[in-house]
């Protein structure tokens, strides 16, 4: 297959995905819809590709490479680092499918790219991140949003074939969101901090009002005031981890699964929470009234 000259691409679309949730036949069902579009762009580009000086042999067998080429391959990675690379129904086939999946990332320009050095005219490319933050890594400030490399581009020529594939893929998208997108947002925790953290805090302190005043009332006013300070920080640093520990539980791109234990993790949490914030409005009353 003879080297294609290098285009000026004329028409480019990108996103990030900010909420997505599917199971494996929804994944599986995703990229067969972009298998189809794909075959649409090698019609595309067969119709662009020049004979030359190609006998009639030469330029059915490189047509026939095209459409070889344009057979979308996958790479899908486990969250314990296995890789899966090949085509679409081989590999949402395979017994060796991870159980967790950690990323699926798809470019239909490499096929044709590093096996013939042949740049097609329309191509896509993209990247799903179904990864976690640690609960426990607190270099991720909670005012931050959840950090998430999952992205669409779509690039090529044909304006029609690049508007269609970016609003179906976005399409099917949308139609299965996570379901608390908001909890990854920008300022959510500061939002969230200010009614039910510093109440908490408000509240853990004179729940152990009782224990302080017991343990540092004797030794001097100054330590006294210290430790109600120093549980009010506790009550924050608790709230902290219980907004990284719902991020973890619910996050913004998710690969649901039989064997994902996160209904446990959320029906705790939620219980918990019902908890505290139960416990604390009883107390408020009971002190009113």
């Amino acid at each position: 297959m003879e080297e294609k000259t290098s285009i000026l691409l004329s028409n480019k679309l990108s996103s990030n995905i900010r909420s997505f949730s599917a199971d494996k036949s929804e994944l599986l069902r995703l990229f067969q819809i972009l298998q189809e579009r794909n075959n649409g762009a090698c019609e595309i580009e067969i119709s662009h590709f020049n004979k030359g000086e190609m006998t009639d042999e030469e330029y059915e067998k490189n047509k026939n490479l095209l459409r070889k080429g344009f057979e979308l391959k996958l790479t899908v990675t486990g969250i314990d680092g296995q890789e899966l690379y090949g085509d679409v129904n081989d590999i949402f086939g395979s017994p060796n499918f991870p159980d967790e999946i950690k990323t699926i990332y798809l470019n239909s320009e490499i096929p044709l790219s590093v096996n013939y050095q042949y740049h097609p005219r329309n191509s896509f490319t993209i990247f799903l991140d179904f990864s976690k933050p640690d609960i426990f890594d607190f270099s991720l400030l909670p005012s931050q949003p959840t950090p998430n490399g999952s992205n669409i581009q779509v690039k090529g020529y044909d304006a029609t074939w690049v508007h269609g594939l970016f609003n179906e893929f976005n399409t099917f998208i949308n139609r299965r969101p996570s379901q608390v997108p908001w909890l990854h947002r920008h300022t959510i925790y500061d939002i969230l901090v200010w009614p039910f953290g510093i109440p908490f805090g408000f509240w853990s302190s004179y729940k152990l009002s009782g224990l302080v005043k017991t343990v540092f009332g004797n030794v001097s006013v100054f330590v006294e005031s210290a430790a109600y300070v120093y549980v009010f920080l506790a009550a924050l640093f608790l709230f902290r981890v219980l907004f990284h520990y719902a991020r973890w539980i619910w996050p913004l791109v998710e690969y649901r699964t039989p064997k994902n234990k996160a209904l446990k993790h959320r029906i705790f949490l939620s219980t918990i929470t019902v908890g505290f914030i139960g416990k604390i409005i009883y107390d408020v009353i009971k002190s009113l009234f």
